[in-house]
């Protein structure tokens, strides 16, 4: 007995560019083609669309066989900004021509330094004072737990306040 919903004319219809273009789970692709198989009109139109898919593959594939693509790559190189050097690199020859032009000085180092660390500072600094953390004393300790089941479980920490209960679902085989 076969629990597939069997495939007539208008669904073959509807669903048959998912069908052509395999965007089906594998019980409706198997649906669609055993109706295209049975049904005339239907596998017609099924056998007609592969030809034209077959032509339209073959066209295309023939037309871009055409297209001379040797000067692509260097006509695109052409147009690229040519490639840097890693940036320890760049930052030596930016220091060793400032030394060469006699500019360089440590002072604006420090006042980039000194202006990070005033930031850093201002950022951490606290807008308000902090509020004190109020706890509430809602401490309760569970010694035992009454129960008809095995499966319950209690363990109990004061001194941290700290309670665990467990419950297990596990009912051994055979049990009601």
């Amino acid at each position: 007995m076969s629990f597939e919903q069997e495939t007539n004319c208008e669904d073959f219809a509807r669903r048959f560019d998912g069908f052509l273009d395999g965007e089906m789970d594998a019980h409706s692709m198997r649906s669609m083609a055993m109706h295209a198989g049975r049904c005339a009109a239907c596998g017609a139109e099924f056998e007609r669309a592969e030809k034209l898919h077959g032509l339209l593959v073959h066209s295309v594939a023939s037309e871009v066989d055409r297209i001379d693509t040797s000067g692509l790559w260097s006509a695109i190189e052409a147009r690229l900004e040519p490639p840097q050097g890693a940036l320890r690199e760049r930052l030596r020859e930016l220091v060793s021509r400032r030394r060469e032009s006699r500019w360089f000085a440590p002072l604006p180092a420090l006042a980039l330094g000194g202006a990070l660390a005033a930031l850093v500072a201002v950022w951490m600094w606290p807008a308000t004072a902090p509020s004190p953390t109020l706890v509430a004393d809602n401490h309760a300790q569970i010694d035992r737990i009454d129960s008809s089941s095995p499966h319950v479980a209690v363990w109990s920490e004061p001194t941290e306040h700290t309670t665990a209960i467990w419950v297990a679902s596990y009912e051994p085989e055979g049990t009601p």
